[in-house]
């Protein structure tokens, strides 16, 4: 019998019924460590969770996936804002840390938040929304709760997962980028880069796409484009 060695996240957006990205979120799942079985269990309790839940259009809905080293899981669905909902866009600060988090097998995202909740605190502490945070090696690891996304010259550029958790809407945006006439690469990022880009944005599965307060044009218009037909897709 195989489980995760620890316990694994997935926080998912509904619309409409549905959880339009959910094969990201079971990749996600099964390369934590989640068995076929259990994969399936929670697979049928988010769609019957999903599928119930009643809201109005535009309402944001959030679907939380909890499940444990001993397989048993938790599917929890409430109406809430995003942590990327801030009015004229979020603004980010540079938190620096000694080490990258420790992540499960497959850069899936842990249960457990702390490190990247410290880094939240810090940002908070310093009036921003959003923890960029900065290894020793001056090189960006990841959003507090989002991945970062710089741009040059029309091309979007994320860090490498890990030490980034793979995001769901990073993977999306990486699948479904050319479609849409977007042209993205993975590769380290300096600090110094990011802030020199000619844009910047987050994206996470939740919110979706937002620019950087100050940092938006026309590629992030896009990419929320590119996420808008994703969630509203007959």
């Amino acid at each position: 019998m195989t489980a995760p060695p620890v316990a694994l996240r997935e926080t998912c957006r509904v619309v409409r019924g549905t959880v339009r990205l959910w094969g990201y979120h079971r990749e996600r799942l099964e390369a934590g460590g989640c068995p076929p079985d259990v994969l399936d269990a929670i697979q049928g309790a988010v769609l019957a969770a999903a599928a119930a839940y009643d809201a109005a259009p535009g309402t944001r809905v959030r679907l939380t996936v909890t499940l444990q080293p001993d397989r048993t899981f938790e599917v929890d669905v409430e109406r809430r804002l995003s942590s990327l909902d801030v009015p004229n866009g979020p603004l980010v600060a540079r938190i620096d840390v000694d080490a990258p988090p420790t992540l499960p097998p497959g850069a899936a995202k842990p249960a457990d938040r702390a490190y990247w909740d410290e880094a939240q605190r810090a940002a908070s502490a310093l009036g921003a929304h959003q923890a960029v945070l900065i290894g020793a090696d001056g090189l960006v690891i990841d959003g507090g709760t989002a991945t970062v996304w710089a741009v040059e010259e029309g091309v979007l550029v994320t860090p490498p997962a890990p030490p980034a958790v793979a995001g769901v809407a990073r993977a999306a945006l990486l699948d479904a980028g050319v479609a849409a006439g977007l042209h993205a690469r993975v590769e380290q990022l300096s600090w110094e880069r990011y802030e020199a880009a000619d844009e910047a944005l987050l994206t996470n599965a939740f919110g979706g796409a937002v620019a950087v307060r100050g940092r938006g044009g026309p590629v992030t218009d896009a990419v929320r484009e590119m996420f808008s037909a994703l969630w509203h897709a007959q």
